[in-house]
């Protein structure tokens, strides 16, 4: 049985442009293909389209493109919880590969376990997509940073 999603109130009610602003900078994300398809207050969910140039070897989408895929849905549903003028790096993840990289599509679900004002703890799932099916093959969990410094742009 899941554990239950928490409810969280954001400290910017503008969390959501501002999280769709910021992801629209990342050029990593375009490179990938990535989509930011919903975000609500300490959850996100981001996807990615099977590419060929995001293959490894043997014909899987890579680890390094699935990673990044969840990784980047963990830092945006920490920041959705963050306030104006902050922003979000990542400290430390761990991900656990649990079946190879095919689908048509790729899903990175995000969410926040424990925020804090200087470390928020996430849980991130990426799912493959064949036909409106969706299989678990990666789980992260990741640390993330709160950053306050005038040279974050929200």
């Amino acid at each position: 049985m899941a554990a239950a999603q928490q409810e969280f109130s954001p400290k910017d009610r503008d969390f959501e442009a501002r999280a769709r602003a910021s992801f629209a900078r990342q050029s990593m994300m375009a490179t990938l293909g990535m989509s930011l398809e919903t975000v609500a207050p300490g959850a996100v969910e981001m996807a990615m389209p099977y590419a060929p140039h995001i293959l490894q070897q043997h014909g899987f989408v890579h680890a390094g493109a699935l990673s990044a895929l969840v990784d980047n849905a963990c830092g945006f549903a920490a920041m959705t919880l963050m306030p104006k003028g902050s922003g979000v790096l990542t400290v430390e993840f761990k991900v656990n590969m649990m079946s190879p990289g095919r689908g048509d599509r790729f899903i990175g679900i995000g969410r926040v376990v424990r925020p804090g004002r200087t470390i928020m703890v996430t849980l991130g799932e990426c799912f493959a997509e064949t036909g409106g099916e969706r299989k678990l093959i990666a789980m992260m969990t990741a640390t993330m940073m709160v950053v306050d410094s005038p040279g974050i742009v929200d």
